[in-house]
């Protein structure tokens, strides 16, 4: 795939969206006896590179050129091709299905889902909303929503700003930011129906306000995980505290007898951090607990002052928070 710099990808995302008329195709799939069919491929006949995925529930959204045919394939059903249209109910009859290779059991197996495959000069389109927005539903079994969510904004957008490789930050008000934990994509967008992939070589780091309007920042540090993006915590010339985020997603397994129960009903995004802290000085990265002894064999050069502050904040829980204000209390 051709590679553009940050400020190009930019450019040609914001002419993208300027030119392009997206159409929106959306709606159910089931089957015939109206339970839905989660992880369904969803894809343009004229370009099956642009692709979505069905969630726990069956819905789907998928941005287009223009309105087209869809076809829709998925394991243990015949494929089956509708035209594209808001609020579509496809129902799949039992059969073979011609998708073989993608894990459609586990989406989290599949690199690529809920978003679609297409990556076209350096950016991809993607199905970031996987909620519902309008219509009928039809989910007659008994799971219950996804729990959780593949994205740091859930099914939404925030804004920010990304520095790149040579340390400039590029700023622009019209656009507004997502991230992908499972795939470890940085999403764009204008208009907040499509979006572009923005080339993680050409990133540094990148920072999304939340809720709040507080910046949180997120590098890619490549000995933690060269794929994804580690928030950092805290940032001085002696140490760096990072957070690593693993989201896996984990399939409904309730089970019962009748007597007894287990497991849940629903479908879940489960994120499991890890966190590091890098001495500035030696380089060295450690991977740390959040646990007073290992925080302070982390910390042993400074251990007064890292003694000091345990005894001050006695009371206070050791968390994300308080790594994070000891470290910059230590900087």
């Amino acid at each position: 795939m051709k590679k553009y710099v940050l400020t190009s990808v930019l450019c040609i995302g914001a002419a993208y969206f300027a030119k392009a008329q997206i159409v929106t195709a959306s709606g159910t799939v089931k089957n015939e006896k109206g339970e839905a069919v989660r992880s369904a491929l969803i894809q343009e006949e004229a370009d099956t590179k642009t692709a979505t995925y069905t969630d726990s529930l069956g819905f789907f959204s998928l941005p287009l050129k223009s309105n087209t045919a869809l076809l829709v394939i998925a394991k243990g059903y015949k494929d089956e091709k509708v035209s594209a249209k808001d609020n579509l109910v496809v129902v799949l009859k039992p059969g073979k299905s011609s998708l073989k290779a993608l894990s459609l059991d586990d989406p989290a197996k599949t690199k690529t889902s809920d978003a679609p495959l297409n990556s076209t000069q350096g950016y991809s389109f993607f199905n970031v909303s996987a909620s519902r927005s309008g219509g009928n539903l039809f989910n007659v079994s008994t799971k219950e929503d996804t729990k959780g969510s593949r994205y740091l904004v859930g099914d939404g957008w925030a804004k920010g700003y990304v520095v790149d490789k040579n340390g400039a930050s590029i700023k622009n008000d019209n656009f507004s930011y997502n991230y992908d934990k499972i795939n470890g994509s940085l999403l764009l967008t204008q208009d907040k129906r499509a979006a572009v992939d923005v080339d993680r070589d050409q990133i540094k780091s990148f920072t999304i306000y939340d809720k709040l309007d507080q910046p949180q920042t997120y590098e890619l540090v490549t000995s933690i995980d060269p794929t994804h993006y580690s928030q950092l915590l805290s940032n001085g010339g002696k140490y760096k505290v990072y957070k690593y985020t693993k989201t896996t997603f984990v399939k409904a397994n309730f089970q019962t007898n009748g007597m007894t129960s287990t497991g849940n009903r629903y479908d879940e995004y489960v994120d499991e951090p890890t966190y590091y802290v890098l001495n500035v000085k030696t380089s060295a990265l450690q991977k740390i607990s959040l646990k007073a002894k290992a925080i302070k064999q982390v910390f042993a050069a400074d251990a007064d002052k890292v003694k000091a502050y345990f005894s001050d904040h006695a009371d206070d829980d050791i968390n994300d928070t308080f790594l994070s204000n000891l470290a910059d209390s230590l900087n």
